[in-house]
């Protein structure tokens, strides 16, 4: 099918309003929301009890590097140390990294570890017990992602470590929120760490460890472990008081809905939505159609879908990232006269009289109706769908929205089989797009090789602090005015605890339990 370019004017004026838009992150300070959440309503407070636990799973690994267990990630943040730390609005901490460089533009970095950190049993942490680290994250499902391009890590002493990437990237540092475990342990049930806590004899609690740093500002010495696995267990559970934090991702299928009078701090996510357009064949292998679509979907309304715990954005960076630029984003608002208007330029108009807008190729007539697939099992996803589908209707588009079961959504995601699909993915930390958008990557499904977007992606990830603002823009801009994917929002998650038991909580995605020894935690018992 011809690509018709006709409205290259309008994709111009949006190229040149994005490239003189300034920049400015959104607001990501703490939230801490009463009682309100998606999913099951708790009337009743539970009164805290006087021990501080946590739940477990059994049949998962609580080995860091491995754990996908959401319940056993959390109580390893207690037993091992990140590498570095990110927090909640984007800002590089230090932890056992204590300093790191670049000379050759990101494709070779220089570390160095803390001196004097010591491990659960005593022994020093080193950079040879960083450099295992890493490679073993390399090579797990849990870390992989974020490390595919790592060519090599090496200790070249006891303080100092090298890596070298395959690809230049300014932003590395924030992707290593990676636990340290001692060199010769990834084999191990339970690894050694160097974290604030270590685990008891019978692995049944956690105890606060005198090697750690900060041991005597830790606000608990002991942490309890439970183990509860099923969703009205683990909130009964929770209720009681017999755990007393958790985590809740409140846009999932498995979202458990704490509610009543909890206090529920969100914390910024890497998970996208965003929708996937073919571009290989019908009606958005022409660029003008797939620009449209920048408007099409009322973000505001998805967000409200997600009770408010998400951030709405029609870029790929996310707005709690210091480079965002809400002013450049607020050009893609939607707006269905905007697409009205690109259709109306493209010459689409009911021709037929069937109450449609077709498109005329020559003369022949090209059908414009969509097939919107999406997987059945979240209906936030399917209600946004629905909505997208209602709007195109009122303008002349016909969307068919096919609610499919997680295997059909996914055979037919793969095989191509689709106009549009709605999809979430989690982005790594840095923002880099390239999974989606660059030939060869695993979540290019859609087979995209525009050598304009991977450009602007390279650019984006060699700039340094200085010109990142403006490389974030200028990658945003392509990737709106090609259109291959389309971006909705960036989720936000929770971690929900008992009113009035923990003070000075800092969440952040991948360190809920972030800079523990401040907090206060007041475990008497109270009524309801």
């Amino acid at each position: 099918m011809r690509k018709i370019k006709r409205y290259t004017a309008l994709l111009c004026l949006a190229a040149m309003l994005l490239l003189l838009c300034g920049c400015g992150g959104a607001d990501t300070s703490d939230d801490y929301v009463d009682g309100k959440s998606a999913g099951k309503y708790l009337s009743q407070m539970a009164a805290a009890d006087d021990v501080f636990s946590l739940n477990y799973n059994s049949a998962y690994s609580m080995n860091p590097l491995v754990a996908t267990n959401t319940n056993n990630q959390l109580v390893c943040c207690l037993v091992y140390d990140n590498m570095l730390e990110l927090t909640n609005s984007y800002s590089v901490e230090y932890n056992v990294i204590t300093a790191y460089s670049s000379s050759d533009g990101g494709q070779t970095w220089t570390f160095k570890v803390e001196p004097g950190r010591k491990f659960h049993d005593g022994s020093d942490v080193s950079a040879y017990d960083v450099a295992y680290s890493i490679q073993c994250a390399r090579g797990s499902d849990r870390f992989r992602d974020r490390l595919s391009y790592v060519a090599g890590c090496s200790a070249n002493d006891a303080e100092t470590l090298t890596v070298s990437l395959s690809k230049k990237n300014m932003m590395f540092p924030m992707l290593l929120t990676v636990p340290v475990i001692k060199s010769g342990s990834y084999g191990e049930s339970y690894p050694i760490g160097s974290g604030p806590y270590t685990y008891a004899s019978d692995h049944l609690s956690l105890v606060a460890s005198e090697h750690y740093p900060n041991y005597r500002a830790l606000p608990l010495k002991t942490v309890y472990l439970k183990e509860y696995t099923g969703i009205d267990d683990t909130i009964s559970a929770f209720q009681d008081s017999y755990i007393d934090a958790v985590l809740n991702d409140p846009t999932a299928t498995t979202n458990l809905g704490y509610g009543s009078a909890n206090e529920i701090r969100a914390y910024n996510s890497t998970n996208l939505h965003y929708i996937g357009l073919n571009v290989q064949t019908g009606i958005f292998t022409y660029d003008a159609m797939r620009f449209a679509m920048n408007y099409a979907f009322d973000r505001e309304y998805l967000v409200e879908q997600m009770g408010s715990y998400g951030m709405e954005t029609p870029f790929v960076v996310t707005p709690a990232a210091p480079w965002y630029s809400k002013t450049a984003a607020k050009e893609f608002d939607y707006d269905l006269n905007t697409v009205k208007t690109v259709f109306a330029n493209l010459g689409l108009s009911d021709y037929d009289g069937d109450g449609f807008l077709e498109m005329r190729n020559g003369t022949t007539l090209v059908n414009t109706d969509i097939d919107f697939i999406v997987c059945n099992a979240s209906s936030i996803k399917v209600n946004m769908a629905r909505r997208f589908a209602s709007d195109m209707a009122s303008i002349g588009i016909n969307v068919t929205v096919e609610e499919l079961p997680w295997s059909d959504y996914k055979a037919r995601v793969e095989a191509g089989n689709y106009d549009m699909y709605y999809a979430e993915v989690r982005m790594n930390p840095d923002c880099d797009p390239s999974k989606l958008l660059v030939t060869g990557s695993t979540l290019n499904y859609a087979l995209v090789s525009d050598q304009r977007v991977e450009e602007a992606i390279a650019l984006f990830l060699q700039s340094d602090e200085d010109g990142r603002a403006d490389a974030a823009v200028n990658m945003c801009n392509v990737i709106a005015t090609t259109a291959y994917i389309v971006p909705l929002c960036y989720e936000r998650h929770q971690l929900v605890s008992h009113r009035g038991v923990i003070e000075g909580i800092k969440a952040c995605e991948n360190n809920p339990f972030y800079d523990m020894k401040s907090w206060t935690v007041n475990l008497k018992t109270k009524e309801n």
